[in-house]
């Protein structure tokens, strides 16, 4: 049986969205709904929803898998920006995201979460972080009563 170009090209991408559900299943990553999160339980969930970029299957996310993720995912509609949230991460600015960086950042991410410096996030302290930027989104567009973020130079 031979398959047509458009047919194998929409398998490829529909992959990363039938695997991830199965990732965030495992034993170190059930759902942790009103469950305190270790750092090393946040990032293999970030991880593994990062990786799921990776079509091209390297190890690592190049710009247009993570623009590409974005757009068919939360990307901007969760309020970020995915090629700035890209450029934040490559420390190296190499044009790829690779598993140290990708560490680093979530890490970074978590330590901010991390309210009280405990090493656990609680469900309060998960639910503070999206509250602070579903807050800051309804400010950029306009509503809500904060005001939208300065833009950098």
């Amino acid at each position: 049986m031979r398959l047509s170009p458009l047919l194998l090209a929409s398998m490829v991408l529909a992959m990363p969205a039938l695997v991830q559900p199965a990732m965030a299943q495992s034993a170190d990553d059930a759902p942790a709904h009103g469950k305190p999160l270790t750092l090393d339980q946040f990032l293999s969930r970030q991880t593994a929803r990062i990786m799921a970029a990776d079509t091209d299957g390297d190890g690592r996310i190049s710009k247009a898998e993570m623009m590409a993720a974005g757009a068919g995912g939360k990307g901007e509609k969760a309020g970020g920006n995915p090629e700035r949230r890209f450029d934040r991460m490559d420390t190296n600015h190499d044009g790829y995201l690779d598993k140290d960086e990708i560490r680093a950042a979530l890490t970074a991410r978590f330590q901010r979460m991390d309210r009280n410096g405990d090493g656990v996030l609680t469900p309060d302290e998960r639910m503070g972080q999206r509250g602070g930027r579903q807050r800051a989104n309804q400010g950029a567009q306009g509503g809500g009563d904060m005001p939208a973020p300065a833009q950098q130079p």
